[in-house]
């Protein structure tokens, strides 16, 4: 039978992760969690810590009409692009032209 946790245990077990030095995906194997559900508690406790809405973009801290700028890595003569987006969680968007 799953345990269920209060909000107080899930900030206790995310203050644990923090000091661990353990990644979220370990951490949780070691605690026996899901790392969807401690990303979504982590997520959640934020939020609310800060007052902010629950929306993913408040979540992170800015607005989904915030602008990142990123400046080229220029190596050697381009003969097509490469584009690499890690989206956390063990996700990796990779683009490749050429």
């Amino acid at each position: 039978m799953k345990q269920r946790y209060s909000r107080a245990d899930w900030q206790r077990l995310i203050d644990e992760q923090g000091v661990s030095g353990l990644t979220q995906r370990a951490f949780c194997a070691q605690a026996g969690v899901a790392v969807a559900t401690f990303g979504y508690w982590k997520r959640k406790l934020r939020a609310d810590s800060a007052g902010l809405a629950e929306d993913p973009a408040s979540a992170r801290g800015g607005s989904l009409n915030d602008w990142l700028e990123l400046a080229p890595e220029v190596s050697e003569p381009a003969r097509g692009w490469h584009i690499e987006l890690d989206l956390g969680n063990g996700v990796c968007l990779r683009l490749r032209q050429g």
